[in-house]
C-alpha cells in the first residue's frame, strides 16, 4: 500500500470517531517465501495482510479495537467497538494523550525501501536455491532453509493532527546443512535483496557442517569462548530493560542507571537511520524511534522509557529500540582463535530461557557446530553443550571484539569471552 492510500484510510477512520482522543495505526505486509529441505524446494508462498488498530479515549478511559479488513463497514464496526469499550473501561492512571503533530519533526530520515526486494519473484529465488544445492548435494550433504523477501509499511494518525507513513523492505536467507553426524548454519539479512546470496550463505553453512562431523565428548566447565555474531545476537536483547520495571526493582539493572555494568569495550546503541541496519523512524503511537546509547563504554546510560514513565520521572521518552547496534573492534575470528590456548568456538545458541531474571542468568544450548580450540587452532568438533550464564557478567569478561555483522535487526560483532560456564553435554 502506498502513502496516499494509507493516509486516506487513516483520515477516513479518524472522521468516523467522536471520542475525545483517537489514535489509528495501520501495519501491512506483502511477504514472499521459498522454503527448501533436504536439497528440494518444498514450498513457495506469497501473502498480504493488513492490520488496523484504533484506540479511543474519554478522559483516562481508553480501549482498542483491531481489524484486518479495511472496508467502510469494518472500519465503522471497529470504531464503535473501541468507543463502546472505552466508555466501559475503568480510568487508567498511566494513559497518555495523543502526541502532537510536531512530533513528526523529530523523525530521522530512514532509507530502507528497495524496489527489487519488493519485486522478488519465485522463479528467481528458485534458481538461486537450485545453484546453491548442487555443490552441497554432490558432497553428500543436505541443504535446508528459507529465502524470504517482504514489502512492509506502517502508518499512524491521531486526533491531534499527527500523520506519518513509513515503507521498507526486508530480505533474509537462513540455511542449515546436515551431514551424517553434524550440522552447520548461516544467515544473511538486508533491506536490499541484491546484497544477499544463497550460494554464499549456504557455502558458509556447509563449511561449518563439513568440519562438524564426528564430534567428540568434552567435560563441561568454564572455558574461553569465541562467540560468533549469531551467538552474540541471541544475548544482546536481554540488556535492554524497561525503565518502570527497573525503577520498581523488577529487573537485574535495578539501581544501576549511570553506573558501569560492563567492560569499557561494550557500547550498545539504537539508531534507526543507520543505513547498515535501518529501523522504523516512529513507533506505534507515533513517538519518534530513539537514537541513543543504552550502554556506552560499559556504563548504563538509558532504559526503555515509556511516555508515562518519562513524564513521571522527568526523563525523555524513548519507547522501544528500533534496532540494536553494538559497536565493534578490529579483531577477526581467526585472530581470536590464534590468541587462545584452549577454548571453544560457538556458532550459535538456541532455546535460551531465563533461570533468574533478577540476575540476568540465562540457560540455553549451543547448536550447529561447536569446536575445540587448542594452541591457537581449531582442532576438532565437540558435542553440543548447555550453558548457564549471566548476560551482564559475560559482557564484563570480553577480551576481544570483532567487526559488526548484521543479524536481523541487529548489528553485532563476534566476541572473545573468558570463563564462560558450560554446565552439561546436551543431545538432540
Amino acid at each position: 500500500m502506498d502513502e496516499t492510500k494509507a493516509l486516506e484510510i487513516l483520515d477516513r477512520t479518524l472522521r468516523m470517531a467522536d471520542a475525545e482522543a483517537v489514535v489509528v495505526a495501520i501495519d501491512g505486509e506483502t511477504q514472499a517465501c521459498t522454503r527448501f529441505a533436504d536439497n528440494v524446494i518444498t514450498q513457495n508462498t506469497r501473502g498480504s495482510d493488513i492490520t488496523l488498530r484504533i484506540t479511543c479515549a474519554y478522559g483516562q478511559q481508553h480501549a482498542t479495537a483491531t481489524t484486518n479488513t479495511i472496508s467502510e463497514e469494518s472500519l465503522k464496526v471497529a470504531v464503535e467497538r473501541a468507543q463502546t469499550a472505552a466508555r466501559l473501561c475503568p480510568s487508567d492512571p498511566e494513559y497518555m494523550p495523543p502526541l502532537e503533530a510536531a512530533e513528526i519533526n523529530r523523525y530521522p530520515t530512514v532509507d530502507g525501501y528497495f524496489e527489487q526486494t519488493a519485486a522478488s519473484e519465485a522463479e528467481s529465488r528458485a534458481k538461486t536455491i537450485r545453484d546453491a544445492v548442487k555443490p552441497i548435494k554432490s558432497k553428500g550433504f543436505r541443504l535446508s532453509g528459507a529465502f524470504t523477501c517482504g514489502d512492509y509499511f506502517s502508518a499512524v494518525g491521531n486526533s491531534a493532527g499527527l500523520k506519518a507513513f513509513h515503507r521498507f523492505t526486508s530480505a533474509d536467507i537462513h540455511t542449515t546443512v546436515l551431514g551424517g553426524s553434524g550440522s552447520g548454519w548461516a544467515q544473511s539479512s538486508s533491506n536490499n535483496v541484491a546484497d544477499l546470496s544463497v550460494q554464499e550463505t549456504s557455502a558458509r553453512a556447509f563449511a561449518i557442517a563439513r568440519d562438524a562431523q564426528s564430534p567428540t565428548d568434552i567435560d563441561p566447565g568454564r572455558y574461553v569462548v569465541i562467540l560468533s555474531p549469531a551467538a552474540v545476537h541471541d544475548f544482546v536483547f536481554y540488556m535492554i530493560c524497561d525503565a518502570k520495571a527497573t525503577d520498581e526493582g523488577r529487573t537485574f539493572l535495578r539501581g544501576k542507571l549511570g553506573k558501569e555494568i560492563c567492560g569499557d569495550n561494550i557500547t550498545i546503541r539504537s539508531d534507526p537511520g543507520d543505513p547498515r541496519c535501518p529501523g522504523p523512524p516512529f513507533q506505534e503511537d507515533g513517538l519518534v524511534s530513539p537514537t541513543l546509547s543504552w550502554i556506552e563504554k560499559g556504563v548504563l546510560k538509558n532504559l526503555s522509557t515509556s511516555r508515562f514513565w518519562a513524564k513521571k520521572t522527568g526523563r525523555s521518552a524513548s519507547g522501544r529500540p528500533s534496532n540494536i547496534l553494538m559497536d565493534g573492534g578490529s579483531s577477526t575470528i581467526d585472530e581470536m582463535v590464534s590468541s587462545t590456548d584452549r577454548g571453544i568456538l560457538v556458532i550459535r545458541f538456541w532455546y535460551i530461557r531465563f533461570v533468574d531474571p533478577m540476575e540476568s542468568l540465562l540457560t540455553g544450548m549451543t547448536r550447529d557446530g561447536l569446536f575445540l580450540i587448542e594452541n591457537g587452532k581449531v582442532t576438532h568438533p565437540i558435542k553440543q553443550l548447555r550453558f548457564n550464564e549471566s548476560v551482564e557478567q559475560v559482557l564484563n569478561r570480553v577480551e576481544m571484539v570483532g567487526q559488526p555483522e548484521r543479524m536481523g535487526q541487529c548489528l553485532v560483532p563476534a566476541l572473545k569471552v573468558r570463563d564462560f560456564n558450560f554446565t552439561s553435554i546436551t543431545a538432540f
